[in-house]
């Protein structure tokens, strides 16, 4: 569960402004902010690239159904809401396979670690999404005898620093790479993208508030050209580039019951996608005996992938504080989506 922490509503230094007052700047702005940069509801939907940076990482974040931005307080922070990495009193590392429908497979590790000299936490993050297809023709429907690949990946270094006892901000720069069937003349596409977040501990029932922009960055255009047919002849074109899976995030968290038995959790959240409808999550958690958790959440925005269900245990390997978690997430139509996550070195 969330570290519990005291302290008073101090101003932030050299300015004699209230977090209260910053907080509702930094609510205000940064949409503000998103919108004016990104088009955030002008895409539509579905016409963002890097739609994988999207994609839950962890089965905890997830098996809450993804309302999380204002719990975050382990080393997956850094791919839901960077500031979370400041509640890591020690070295963590985790590691999270999600099988995908369609034999789609998403692999994400990340290692985080405090910094004394910093007053803050530092993370590294690597994730990789692949499949493998069949090339198939007009001409041979079931196959032309060669293979290729999709393959989308990210690299990033997330920092989370303290300003009071209460108020955190923390961001990332993360460098994407989609590669589109290389091996059969496929083009690949690159970025650079950045996430930002701030994460303010209000005090009763250990009540926090948190504002996230993930996945802000430039256009991703893949490279190369293509050509057309037309009645005049054919011609080479430039494919043409969309703006990253943008996200904008707004969550209130609180520990409703905690009992030296039981800790509870819940993390009301409201999300704005730049490639399709604003949507609301809820999710929760309940850890019994500080042992076995259980968690559930639901997406009220989302077309196919709304109810989460998770599971997790915390125990000690080899004098090591481990936690291993899992998640389904139900679908509709397809297959429902099974996740996997350990997480070693948690104090």
């Amino acid at each position: 569960m969330v570290k519990r922490r005291t302290g008073i509503c101090a101003p932030l230094p050299g300015t004699g402004l209230s977090l209260w007052a910053a907080l509702a700047i930094i609510a205000i702005l940064m949409p503000a902010v998103a919108i004016s940069q990104t088009s955030l509801g002008d895409q539509r939907v579905g016409t963002s690239s890097g739609s994988f940076l999207r994609i839950g990482v962890g089965a905890r974040p997830v098996g809450m159904g993804g309302a999380y931005v204002a719990i975050c307080d382990d080393v997956v922070s850094c791919a839901w809401n960077p500031a979370g990495l400041i509640l890591i009193d020690g070295s963590e590392f985790a590691l999270t396979h999600t099988a995908l429908p369609a034999d789609i497979d998403y692999n994400h590790a990340c290692y985080g670690m405090p910094v004394k000299m910093l007053d803050g936490t530092i993370a590294l993050q690597f994730g990789v999404l692949s499949t493998n297809l069949t090339e198939t023709s007009e001409y041979q429907p079931y196959g032309t005898g060669r293979e290729f690949s999709f393959t989308d990946w990210l690299f990033g270094l997330s920092i989370a620093k303290r300003f009071t006892d209460r108020f955190s901000g923390g961001f990332a720069v993360k460098y994407v790479r989609e590669e589109l069937g290389v091996e059969i003349g496929g083009p690949t596409t690159s970025a650079l993208v950045l996430d930002a977040g701030t994460y303010y501990e209000i005090g009763p029932r250990n009540m926090r508030l948190a504002v996230a922009l993930m996945n802000f960055g430039g256009d991703l255009t893949p490279d190369g050209t293509y050509e057309t047919t037309t009645a005049s002849g054919t011609s080479k074109s430039n494919y043409a580039g969309f703006a990253p899976a943008t996200e904008f995030k707004f969550g209130i968290a609180l520990e409703p019951i905690v009992r030296t038995w039981l800790d509870t959790v819940i993390d009301f959240e409201l999300a704005h996608p730049s490639d399709n409808k604003e949507t609301f999550r809820l999710g929760g958690e309940a850890v019994f005996s500080k042992v076995l958790a259980v968690r559930a959440g639901h997406d009220f925005g989302a077309d196919a992938m709304q109810t989460s269900f998770g599971l997790g245990a915390n125990v000690t390997v080899l004098s090591v504080a481990s936690r291993f978690d899992y998640s389904a997430t139900l679908t509709e139509y397809l297959s429902t989506v099974h996740r996997l996550s350990i997480t070693l070195g948690r104090p």
